[in-house]
């Protein structure tokens, strides 16, 4: 895949790891907050493969409101 390719949602709230939308999972907050898979799970979030939804959300209350 060339690099103009890759799509980034943004860094992870908690871990700055860029999050790529083609390739990877992420929890998604406010209008422009998002968590890795490892930080969310992490964050006491459960997610229902089955249903394809959050069952439990991860904790973001100490992220503050900048993705708001």
């Amino acid at each position: 895949m060339h690099r103009s390719e890759v799509q980034l949602i943004g860094p992870c709230g908690d871990c700055g790891a860029e999050i790529r939308l083609d390739a990877e999972r992420a929890f998604t907050f406010g209008a422009r907050g998002v968590l890795c898979w490892e930080c969310a799970i992490r964050r006491g979030g459960r997610y229902d493969e089955a249903r394809d939804s959050w069952i439990e959300v991860p904790r973001i209350d100490d992220l503050g409101n900048a993705y708001d």
